[in-house]
């Protein structure tokens, strides 16, 4: 029957509580999804290794799109402060612009300007002065111009104010300002050092500041989160891809934080790329199925996503959206569970969707059927040379990359990103293809033999 004012609203409010973004522990909707899982925790793993060192750390953390990264983060950060530790936040995204390779200089300084951010969060002081009003006097002090008239008077300009101004404007320049930063990466050519030796002394600053007012024994925690979004774009994707992986190889002594635990999130990428001295912890996809060759229903994955949707639901929304016959609400809801592929962005967007083409309640089958249709399309068309490529790995359930150059790896991110190729942990760690495209990889292949 068409739907009444009240159904309307019902939908209107689902619609809104399958939203995804990334939940703090203790939020209604929250699921401590890899906490109920069989396989080995990541957050778990990261804490652990917080612990075990006693004085600073770095570690890495990654996951593809879609599969709660930053959730589990926050849930990290919940863990360790529940523990006593002081653990301060930043979003690399309010710094830095994803589409342009990333700098070591650009990074020290990015690093110690967000932590600065932080404290100030946290009502603590680093001393005096912010890191970016600092930075400008570090510029003034050791006789370092930065090119256009404008900018170079308010660095070079008498007095605390203007050095204040000057630390405003290196903040707002640095993330949209492409050729300012530029021209701060010339004019501290040969000074990283300097600027390194800089930084450390803020951060030092910094833990004094905490330490001073919440208790010398204080340990801090610092998750540097979104750097993972450094992907460029088709034109400069190489020359990002090297930034990253100069960063966290040739570089990777200098983004040890003094006296602080440092968790970086980066591109997954990086596994394929190099070998990392720094430990790595990649979150996996929800496996709903096992690497076998029938791929057997895992089942603690699917009981963990039919718990997330009760939650989303609510009291009777089930019964609602899908009827009073209990047997066929739970085989529409696992239909959409088996077309997500496993991740959880995918999951709640298959939802909504469902949601937006629902025209009389309960839903119909042939509303189902529209809903995982539309979502099969967002994968296509799939080029032969790709379908090549994900037949190898659904059958070898590894990457299977023959090479590990930059345009293969390109090529493996964009599966990875696109979730045509999804990566878990049962054990060892495995891949597969998305299972809504198992058969248009099939028939693609077939196709282009035959010819």
């Amino acid at each position: 029957m068409p739907l009444t004012p009240e159904d309307d609203a019902f939908l209107r409010e689902l619609h809104g509580n399958l939203a995804d973004h990334p939940l703090e522990p203790g939020d209604r909707f929250y699921e401590p999804i890899h906490t109920l899982l069989d396989d080995d925790d990541p957050v778990w793993l990261m804490q652990r290794h917080v612990e075990l060192n006693s004085v600073q750390s770095l570690q890495l953390f990654s996951g593809f799109r879609g599969a709660g990264k930053t959730t589990e983060l926050f849930r990290l950060r919940s863990i360790l402060a529940d523990k006593g530790y002081v653990v301060l936040y930043a979003d690399a995204l309010d710094y830095l612009n994803p589409a342009e390779p990333v700098d070591i200089s650009d990074l020290i300084m990015v690093l110690a300007g967000s932590f600065s951010d932080a404290l100030d969060d946290l009502g603590l002081d680093a001393g005096r002065e912010s890191f970016w009003t600092r930075f400008a006097n570090f510029l003034t002090n050791t006789d370092l111009t930065i090119g256009g008239a404008e900018f170079k008077g308010e660095v070079a300009g008498p007095g605390p104010a203007s050095s204040i101004k000057a630390g405003i404007n290196i903040k707002a320049e640095f993330k949209t300002g492409s050729t300012f930063r530029q021209r701060l990466k010339t004019a501290l050519s040969g000074r990283l050092s300097e600027l390194k030796a800089e930084s450390d002394a803020f951060f030092e600053d910094g833990i004094k500041a905490i330490q001073g007012v919440l208790g010398e024994n204080r340990q801090v925690v610092f998750i540097f989160d979104q750097l993972e979004q450094l992907r460029g774009n088709y034109q400069n994707w190489q020359s990002v891809i090297r930034s990253v992986e100069q960063l966290f190889t040739v570089h990777l002594d200098k983004l040890t934080l003094p006296y602080i635990h440092a968790i970086y999130a980066v591109p997954p990428w990086l596994k394929f790329l190099t070998a990392l001295e720094a430990p790595m912890t990649i979150l996996p996809t929800v496996h709903l199925w096992n690497n076998d060759p029938d791929r057997s229903r895992f089942a603690p994955g699917w009981n963990v996503y039919r718990d997330l949707l009760r939650l989303r639901f609510g009291t009777g929304g089930i019964q609602r959206l899908f009827g009073p016959d209990s047997q066929r609400a739970d085989a529409c809801i696992d239909r959409l569970i088996g077309a997500c592929g496993g991740h959880v962005r995918d999951l709640l967007r298959l939802f909504q969707e469902l949601v937006k083409r629902v025209n009389a309640l309960p839903v119909t089958d042939r509303v189902l059927d529209s809903t995982i249709n539309a979502a099969r399309r967002d994968f296509l068309p799939i080029a032969l040379d790709d379908a090549k490529w994900l037949a190898e790995i659904a059958q070898r359930r590894d990457t299977a990359l023959l090479q590990l150059d930059e345009r293969s790896i390109e090529r493996l991110s964009n599966f990875l990103d696109t979730h045509r190729v999804i990566y878990f942990v049962n054990g060892a760690a495995w891949y597969d293809i998305h299972p809504l495209i198992r058969e248009e990889v099939k028939r693609v292949v077939e196709a282009g033999d035959g010819t």
